[in-house]
């Protein structure tokens, strides 16, 4: 009797303690966030924006219509619609990407595990502090 009220108690902690760690992460998720590599090549400013109530959007990205987000065991759920290129028919759109780092400024997603293929988005802060957008110019050396 004993052991099952000792296992039943870890279970219970166990439980809360993973649902607070998801609290957490979505806490830090809510806000905007930018891919920087855009930015620095062209300028441009697209990314994200999560809202406490799990509806997100795109953020320079006219033809993706994203409209809820979850996280679920450590991945980083969006749903939304994608535009097919060259018509005026939407799809399905659902992607579902580890979150390998999120604190502040820096949100790490893993796309795909094994082969390690993963996107960085900066907040707002960030990308103004550590990118130079693109001038237009090249340097012609």
């Amino acid at each position: 009797m004993k052991n099952v009220i000792i296992s039943t108690i870890s279970l219970i902690l166990i439980c809360l303690c993973t649902n607070g760690f998801a609290d957490d992460l979505k806490k830090k998720i809510v806000g905007k966030w930018y891919n920087p590599y855009t930015y620095e090549s062209t300028g441009e400013k697209k990314g994200f924006q999560f809202k406490k109530n799990g509806s997100c959007k795109a953020l320079g990205v006219k033809g993706l219509d994203l409209k809820t987000w979850e996280i679920k065991d450590g991945y980083l759920i969006i749903k939304g619609l994608d535009k097919i290129e060259d018509s005026n028919k939407w799809e399905e759109y659902e992607t579902s990407e580890y979150i390998e780092q999120v604190n502040n400024d820096t949100l790490y997603l893993i796309a795909e595990p094994k082969l390690k293929i993963g996107f960085l988005y900066l907040s707002p802060k960030a990308l103004k502090e550590k990118v130079t957008p693109f001038s237009g110019q090249f340097d012609e050396r």
